[in-house]
């Protein structure tokens, strides 16, 4: 009796083990697969954007056979790639636009769709576009799209359950992140602190999501190999008498981000105002500039870290280093502003060397004796750039050591990073992907309820037309439209007769006449946005 008594507990627990086995063993083993499969696509995109650097290496200096292009040449093949990237994304998945963080946020959320079929190879071709013209953008933003997206892809092809679906979905972000920068402490991080307010948070998913991120790291090790993406050389701890300097520099740095979001979110606004022609021009515009420095002046364009290599050689002056930081400054948040796709993490890690190498010359030739080492600040300013921006300071933190193997600076770095994000905080910011996620959600609502009518007469009859435009405009806005003849109407031919094409959205009139997709847009935004009484919108010519 003895034993069967004390055995019951011990097989009772055993069933439980089973039992938990079999409904958590499944989540697991998916994580382990989005992980590859993101490290894999991860590093399939790495590869492809070196190969592009790589190529425009070679025709820049001429090794292609066509001779040395002139800037001018250069910049019209940059503008042209600029302009493709964002004409994909426009036509084909408008949330594949910029990072993409925003994106996978709001679909945690339940809030935005997550069209893998569509974002997958969208955001890997015109990435590689956008990248490869020397917009000053960074990898991490597609891998980490593309990293959600084939979370959601298994999630829809294999019928797993919603909570698993969404620890898979933010397993993928995570994933992604680690494949751009060979991260995965990062990466996880990144999904439980950024993404807190959307990802349920819980024993189990906090696992997966570690799961997938160290699965990626492997695949990409594997596949790349597993150098430091930023390698530093090695630098002592700053002593302890040195440490005060570091709360000032990350307050100045708060100063820094909370502009940088502003600034970067007043881009996006303004371009969202334009019409789709002149957004491709302003597009174009950006990358005829990008080109044209690229060859005058190639410090000044790209992702940043062969700029974060040479700077930390010192091959550059003291002097130029801040006028480098300014002019990037303006021409990251230029670039990002073109709708193309592309991350921010990757050119705020060469901002934050640039500023941080110049305080620390800088500070150097005042307080010689305070440190040894300019090049600490440059891995204090990384972490803390990132967390006033993103308002992520762990991340930032953990992000900068495993870029660059500067383990002996964490605490340097720790009291740069919380006075940035507190400063940032402070002064009424908020988080850079929050705001963003803010604006997508803002326009989804003046842009997708409803539904477009055309009224049109037979192609070839007066006044008929328009059907292309009207196509066009629904399915980039994601809208129902439908096309009514109305010959034979009198009522309709009464009403609409002499104004033919006449569109209607949600039982109201837009636009007749000559029709355009921004005319058309302006409308339905009137519309749901609810400026007015549906009769006090009065029909308009575009």
């Amino acid at each position: 009796m003895t034993d069967n008594a004390e055995a019951r507990p011990n097989r009772r627990m055993v069933a439980r083990f089973i039992e938990a086995q079999g409904r958590d063993a499944p989540l697991m083993f998916w994580a382990l697969v989005v992980g590859a499969a993101a490290g894999l696509v991860g590093a399939s995109f790495r590869a492809s954007v070196t190969g592009m650097d790589n190529l425009r290496g070679h025709f820049d200096s001429g090794d292609l056979g066509f001779g040395a292009p002139s800037p001018w040449q250069a910049a019209l093949l940059s503008a042209l790639a600029v302009m493709g990237a964002v004409w994909l994304v426009r036509r084909f998945a408008p949330e594949a636009g910029g990072s993409g963080v925003q994106e996978v946020e709001g679909a945690l959320d339940g809030l935005r769709p997550m069209r893998w079929q569509r974002i997958l190879p969208v955001k890997f071709v015109a990435g590689l576009l956008s990248l490869g013209s020397g917009l000053l953008m960074g990898r991490e933003g597609p891998t980490i799209q593309m990293g959600a997206a084939l979370g959601r892809m298994l999630s829809e092809t294999f019928g797993l359950r919603p909570e698993h679906a969404h620890v898979l979905l933010a397993a993928g972000g995570g994933a992604g992140l680690t494949a751009a920068f060979n991260a995965p402490l990062a990466g996880m991080l990144f999904v439980i602190e950024e993404m807190r307010p959307q990802f349920h948070y819980n024993a189990l998913s906090v696992q997966a999501v570690l799961i997938a991120c160290a699965t990626s790291d492997i695949v990409v090790r594997g596949v790349l190999g597993g150098t430091l993406i930023l390698p530093m050389p090695d630098l002592e701890a700053p002593p302890l008498e040195a440490l005060w300097i570091f709360p000032l520099f990350g307050a100045l740095l708060g100063l820094i981000g909370y502009a940088f979001n502003g600034l970067l979110l007043g881009a996006v606004d303004r371009m969202a105002r334009t019409s789709e022609l002149q957004r491709l021009l302003l597009a174009g515009s950006v990358g005829g500039i990008i080109g044209w420095l690229s060859m005058t002046l190639p410090n000044a364009v790209g992702g940043g870290e062969a700029l974060i290599e040479r700077a930390l050689t010192g091959g550059i002056p003291t002097l130029f280093l801040l006028a480098l930081f300014l002019g990037r400054f303006v021409l990251t948040v230029a670039s990002y502003g073109t709708g193309a796709p592309g991350g921010i993490f990757a050119p705020m890690l060469a901002l934050g060397t640039l500023f941080g190498l110049w305080f620390g010359q800088i500070s150097h030739g005042w307080i010689p004796a305070l440190l040894d080492h300019p090049e600490v600040y440059t891995v204090a300013a990384m972490g803390a750039l990132f967390s006033a921006t993103v308002r992520a300071p762990i991340t930032g933190i953990i992000l900068a050591m495993e870029l660059t193997g500067g383990y002996a600076l964490l605490l340097p770095i720790v009291l740069t990073c919380i006075p940035a994000t507190l400063v940032a905080h402070s002064l009424g910011g908020m988080p850079i992907y929050t705001l963003l996620l803010d604006r997508v959600l803002r326009d989804e609502k003046t842009e997708t309820a409803g539904r477009l009518i055309l009224y049109d007469t037979s192609p070839g009859e007066a006044g008929g037309g328009g059907q292309e435009t009207v196509a066009r405009l629904a399915e980039r806005l994601n809208l129902e439209w439908v096309r009514l003849d109305i010959q034979g109407d009198p009522e309709l031919e009464a009403r609409y007769g002499s104004r033919l094409p006449v569109v209607e959205f949600d039982g109201v009139e837009i636009c007749s006449g000559e029709l355009s997709e921004r005319g058309l847009e302006e409308g339905i935004k009137r519309v749901a946005a609810g400026t007015g009484a549906k009769e006090s919108i009065a029909p308009r010519s575009a």
